[in-house]
Formats: structure tokens, sequence, C-alpha cells
């Protein structure tokens, strides 16, 4: 790009995190603010003087697609207001700027930045070459397995199988112990128990089942409701594990979904290669996808995030996760989770197992759309005002969950239209329908994502304080879940999303299940409301 970059002022604002700043960078536009203004063929450089002594020096790389700024400045935006101004005093005003020799701070920065874009692409092609080489050996395990050859298992994976084998026969006895006695028996102990139990799976190397009893424990089981519950959890988790011993017995698609329930982790090559071998050999190409939910969960040593992302082209649900541990500086170290709101393209690899709202792999992410409040580190998920968002403003996700490359006015503009594209059911009865299908395809699954075209809220009782409904044309209703003593939260959710809709039907993104109804968010005349859905269930 270098000094003929031919950018304009409405795109430099679109760069712009939040309304604020870009209001004080256009009030630093001014030649008396810059004792410096220089640039070469690769960066812009200045010296903005501020209250303080010492100017602030901002500089702006423009070697790659992905416009970057760095400043001396405290602020936590980015990019903050000195950045800005130094584009637009740039592009507004180039004859202000003298052509220099780049100083030494900004060589070490641009040489950095080129140094960490090399080794992104050479991860990517990494990424690429090991998917090749699982495919080719999926692709000879393919052919064995035609040919009537059996299939070995390494050392190692039956190493972990055995072990497991023996967590789950110990894990199996408690259950059985436990129903032997009576549940309200062993109630006064279940706590010790668990615990025992679950450090025992997890040096069994079955983490996930583990996860499975802990939320089993979290379960308040002073109500009939909380029993039910509780037994209800107990006996998934032994479904799974007896499934585990009988594995052999299943379907591909089934003992890849039981060694996920278990514990038992597919490397991203083997993924990346198995939709490879679906799509003929070839690598898949990159798809518009909506991030609708996030479900973040405990767990014994963080958080994890079931997220639910909406495929365009498909028209269905998958799901996507991440790992957030409780240790801040480990937690610095990962990636984050997608923000409610996101509209990227990605190349999505689904993980071996049950094609229902499959889990997968979101690679090589390109950020489509951006939302301002969030790239200024408000939680857009959070807000009960009446912030609804446009698809052209979807939340921006962190340089380590999407690429850095600034969604253009253009990218936006054919982004505008996306939520209304989503699909699902037209009414109340088809949602269950749906939801009963699911369930019977998948027993262990916990929530179904299902988009209902046409909803609308009602209420019952008082209305501070009243039960909410989601409801459809022909009157047909649910109840809206949340804890008790957050009922007031979700009294205010639903009041945003009146402010915005007026009381008009609204496609809901909702999760369902036998007993619960929970609205993810809404979509009205294109614009994207989501909603936190975390608020209304306390820990």
């Amino acid at each position: 790009m270098g000094s003929e970059v031919k950018l304009t002022s409405s795109e430099v604002e679109s760069l712009a995190p939040d309304a604020s700043s870009l209001k004080a960078a256009r009030g630093l536009i001014k030649q008396a603010k810059w004792p410096l203004l220089e640039y070469s063929d690769h960066a812009l450089w200045g010296h903005c003087q501020g209250s303080g002594k010492n100017p602030y020096v901002a500089m702006v790389d423009l070697t790659q697609p992905d416009i970057a700024f760095k400043c001396s400045c405290p602020s936590r935006k980015f990019p903050c207001k000195h950045g800005l101004a130094l584009l637009f005093n740039f592009v507004e005003h180039q004859d202000w700027f003298k052509a220099a020799p780049e100083p030494q701070n900004v060589t070490e920065w641009l040489d950095k930045r080129a140094a960490n874009a090399q080794k992104k692409e050479q991860r990517s092609q990494e990424k690429i070459d090991k998917a090749k080489a699982a495919l080719e050996k999926a692709q000879q395990a393919a052919q064995q397995a035609a040919e009537g050859q059996v299939q070995t298992k390494s050392a190692t994976l039956l190493k972990r199988e055995a072990a497991i084998a023996e967590g789950i026969a110990e894990l199996k006895m408690w259950l059985k112990d436990c129903l032997r006695i009576g549940l309200m028996q062993v109630m006064p102990q279940r706590e010790s128990d668990i615990k025992r139990l679950s450090k025992r799976l997890v040096d069994a190397k079955a983490p996930a089942l583990a996860n499975m009893l802990q939320e089993a424990k979290a379960i308040d089981c002073s109500t009939n409701e909380g029993r039910r519950q509780y037994l209800k959890q107990l006996s998934r988790v032994y479904l799974v594990a007896s499934s585990f011993e009988r594995r052999e017995s299943l379907t591909p698609e089934w003992q890849s979904e039981i060694a996920r329930l278990v514990g038992i982790p597919t490397p991203k090559e083997e993924v990346m290669a198995a939709a490879m071998v679906a799509n003929g050999g070839q690598d898949v190409t990159p798809e518009t996808v909506l991030v609708c939910a996030d479900l973040p969960y405990k767990v014994a040593n963080g958080t994890n995030h079931k997220q639910y992302c909406y495929r365009l082209a498909q028209q269905d649900f998958v799901s996507y996760f991440t790992f957030v541990p409780n240790n801040a500086q480990a937690a610095l170290q990962v990636e984050s989770p997608l923000p409610v709101g996101a509209v990227f393209s990605a190349k999505v690899y689904p993980f071996p197992g049950l094609p229902q709202v499959p889990r997968v792999l979101l690679e090589e992410r390109v950020l489509q759309g951006k939302n301002p409040q969030s790239a200024a580190g408000t939680d857009v998920s959070a807000d009960t005002g009446t912030g609804a968002v446009t698809v052209s403003e979807a939340a921006p996700v962190s340089a380590a969950a999407l690429s850095a490359d600034a969604a253009s006015p253009a990218a936006e503009d054919a982004a505008g239209s996306l939520w209304s594209q989503l699909r699902g059911v037209p009414d109340m009865p088809a949602a269950l329908q749906a939801m009963a299908q699911y369930f019977t395809q998948n027993p262990f699954a916990d929530l179904y994502p299902v988009v209902m075209e046409h909803a609308n809220f009602a209420q019952q009782g008082s209305p501070h304080d009243g039960t909410w409904f989601l409801c459809d044309p022909e009157g047909h209703a649910r109840q809206l879940s949340c804890d008790g003593k957050d009922k007031e939260k979700l009294h205010e959710q639903v009041v945003s999303c009146l402010a915005l809709t007026g009381g008009y039907e609204f496609t809901a993104i909702v999760l369902l299940n036998d007993v619960q109804t929970v609205l993810c968010g809404i979509v009205y005349e294109g614009r994207f409301l989501p909603l936190n859905i975390s608020k209304l269930f306390s820990d």
C-alpha cells in the first residue's frame, strides 16, 4: 500500500472501536497537535502531543491486508484515538506528512508483524499437510476395511481404553449401590462420593465423563424437580458408561460419539481429514457462520463454552467448544469464546459422530462484520437495553479467535441481511416435534437449538413480576426458563426484546429440552438482539 493507499474517510471510520473513540480521533485532526508526521512505503508514524510532557508515539502498518495500529498511550481500545487520528490525517491531509526513513522502533515493529504473519501462514500450511497425511491414512484404512482386514488400534489408545474401563467399572458399582440403597439414603455423602469418583475418572483419562458426573453434583436436590433432574443426570452417566463398555458393537458414528462423551480426543488433523474424505479428497470451502448462543458451564479447572452456530448455506446448527481455564495467566494463552452475534466466513470441519448438531472445528475464520459496542469491550450479549445489532455490526472476535482482517464497508453491506435468512420451524408444535425427533436420535444431548420463525411473548400475572412465555400466532406457548432468583433478569431481557419489536412477531433462536425453553436471541427486521443466557441461571 504505502503512500499510495487509497482509503476513504468512511473506511477509516469503520475501523473505530466505538463512537466515542471516533469522536475523540476527529478532535485530533489538527496539524498543531502533531509535532511529527512522517511516512514510508510501509508505514505511517507520528507524535501526538497530549497533556503530558512527552508526546504519544503512534504508528500504522500499511504492508498487510489488515491495517494495524500501535501507540504508546495506555488506552485499551484498539485502535486508540491516536492511531485513528494518524490515519485520518494521512487520508485527508497527506501534505502534512514528510517522507522519511523508518526509525528503529517502527522497523522493529514491522519486522515482528511480518515474522508473525509468516509463522501464521506456516502453521496453516502445516495443518493442511497433517490433514493430507491423515487423509491418506484414512483412505488406506477404508481400503483395508473394504478388503475385510481387521483394523488395529495403537498401543496408546488400547492402554487408555483399559484405564477408562477400570474407572467406569468403579463408577457403575457406585451407581448401582445408589439405586439399591436408595438415592435419599446416600444423599448426605453424595458430594464426597462424586468428588472421589470424578477424580478417579480423570485419573482414568475420562475427563468428559467426570464433568458429566460433576454436573450431577451441582444439581439442587432440595425439591422434587431437582431430585428428578439429579436422577436423570445419573441415568445419562450410567448410559454413557454402559455404551462405552459395549462400544465395539455400535456403529462407527456412535463409537465416535461415545468416545467424545467419555473424553477421548480426536486430533484436529483427523477431523480435517475426515471432512476431506467426505468432500471427495478436497479441502472444504469457507462458508458463512453466525454465532447464535453461548452456553458456559463450570468444570473443575475452568469453564467450558458450548457455542451454537448457524451454518447459513446448510440452514442448520453446529456446536463449537472452547475451554477457558480458571488461571488468569493460562487463560491469556488460549482461544477466547466466540462472541454471540459474530458473523464470519470459516472452513467447517465436523468431528466424527452423530450428524445432528455436530461438534465442529472452525478454521481460518475471517470476520465479515463487527459490533462497535463489543469492540469497545461491551458485552452485547449481556446488554439488557435496546442495543440490537444488525449483521453489519455483528460482534468482532478477539485476535486469538478470528483473523485480524478489518471488515470493509462493502463486506458489511453484503452481510447486512444474513440474520434475516435464518430458517427454521413455523410454530411451537413444529419446534417440539423437531426436538422430540432430535432426542430420539441422541438421548445424550442436553438442549436442542431451533429457529422459530413466528414468535412473540405472552405474560401471566403482574406486569412487573409475572411469568413470561414464548408463543406462536396460534397461541401455543412454553414458559421461558430461568432460575427462580434470576426471574428479574429474564424480565429485563424480555422487555429489551419488546422495545425492539414493539410487540410484533419476531424470529426466535431457542434452546429446548423436555422442561426448559431458553431464549438465546431474537431477529427482527434484519436486526439481531442476543441475550446473555448465562445470566438466567445461577452457578
